[in-house]
């Protein structure tokens, strides 16, 4: 999976966090900003702009992880075969997995960026993943999740990745084994719901294979797109689970399909825990990369595919609509707007070594910002030396 969507998403901190982080010297801002959350009411407005994501370019990783600027990890959907009903859990023991230890910043993102026009990038307010806007989307509802980020302005483009610690890697080698099995589910309802080739052009044995599917979490494919909220441009990149169809020219977006997991809503406790929770990040992701369509998985305790459902993005925030203590769209979209103006007022200092943290601690429910000293780069020294957000290409 990419920076840009895990299953095993770096947001998800322990909630009694202290909202410590790894020791760094940092240069304090003359004001350190710090940006409450409460009241929501501050963010029940209007819907702001937000322009429909438009893809730029596409890339994947194979199964060895090595970056091609083509479409070859593109899979294509086919509803899963539920009779007999499959194992989630099945061949836990045979995934081919990456290092979580390993940190690949943005730089696939980066390589990306390089294939387009220097002026594009050069004019954008920021780049970055995903999975750090739906980190600003969320966070208004989900209150206990501890995050922090990275920042570093070269030009008049503020890039961002996630600021992954010692302490996220020890905690994700160090989960438990169930925990382990839930997080693989995702990539084996995944397998079980895609083919490598339309499903035109496939066969029953192709469908057949899906069961035996060994899942290599080094290959995905990954589409970076343009889009805006309120004044802000974006560059983002996210990996997309299969699409429905032959890849059109003009907007794939609108033919990708996320593809999720959960547990069985048999109570409904779990059913308003779903709504609250999952379907809004759900929702989310979904949107934020333009993709309309979300196919849920719903798994039994011992693993077993009992249910699949087919949600529209569009249809999520209907369906918590009115409803004691759930979310609201246009919250979350005026929050992540107001958070990025305040990083493009805060982050002025230019220069790759020049980095900003970005956090948001649950005991005080602030988001705070400060100036760290001279750091390593996460930007590449190819990108860098590319030209791409060279000053001089600054309006």
């Amino acid at each position: 999976m990419s920076q840009g969507k895990r299953k095993q998403s770096n947001q998800d901190h322990d909630p009694q966090s202290d909202c410590s982080q790894e020791p760094s010297k940092t240069m304090k801002l003359p004001v350190p900003p710090r940006f409450g959350i409460h009241p929501l009411s501050k963010y029940r407005l209007p819907f702001p702009r937000f322009s429909e994501p438009k893809e730029m370019i596409s890339f994947s990783y194979d199964s060895v992880r090595k970056q091609h600027m083509d479409d070859r990890e593109l899979k294509y959907y086919h509803a899963p075969v539920l009779d007999p009903a499959p194992s989630l859990f099945d061949g836990f023991e045979k995934q081919i997995r990456r290092d979580s230890s390993i940190n690949e910043h943005i730089d696939g993102l980066l390589t990306a960026l390089l294939h387009l026009p220097k002026e594009t990038v050069a004019d954008t307010d920021f780049v970055m993943y995903r999975g750090m806007l739906t980190r600003l989307f969320v966070t208004p509802y989900s209150l206990r999740d501890s995050w922090s980020m990275n920042a570093t302005k070269v030009g008049h483009t503020i890039y961002i990745e996630d600021n992954v610690t010692q302490d996220t890697v020890e905690k994700r080698q160090g989960s438990s084994q169930q925990h382990e099995k839930l997080m693989y589910s995702g990539y084996k309802f995944e397998s079980l719901c895609v083919l490598d080739k339309p499903a035109s052009q496939s066969t029953d044995q192709d469908l057949a294979a899906r069961l035996d599917t060994t899942v290599n979490t080094h290959s995905e494919y990954c589409s970076v797109f343009r889009t805006r909220l309120g004044n802000h441009s974006i560059i983002s990149g996210a990996e997309i689970d299969c699409i429905d169809g032959e890849k059109p020219n003009e907007f794939p977006s609108r033919m990708y399909r996320e593809l999720k997991t959960a547990s069985l809503l048999d109570n409904a406790r779990k059913q308003e825990s779903f709504d609250r929770f999952k379907l809004l990040k759900f929702w989310a992701q979904s949107f934020i990369a333009g993709i309309p369509m979300v196919t849920v998985g719903y798994r039994d305790s011992d693993g077993i595919l009992r249910h699949v459902e087919d949600i529209r993005t569009q249809d999520m925030p209907r369906r918590v609509r009115g409803r004691r203590s759930m979310w609201e769209a246009n919250v979350c979209m005026n929050f992540a707007d107001q958070i990025l103006g305040l990083i493009k007022e805060t982050v002025k200092e230019q220069g790759p070594e020049t980095q900003y943290r970005i956090a948001y601690c649950p005991q005080t429910q602030e988001i705070g910002i400060e100036l760290l000293n001279a750091q390593k780069p996460f930007l590449t020294a190819e990108f860098i030396a590319s030209g791409h957000c060279n000053n001089k290409l600054n309006k």
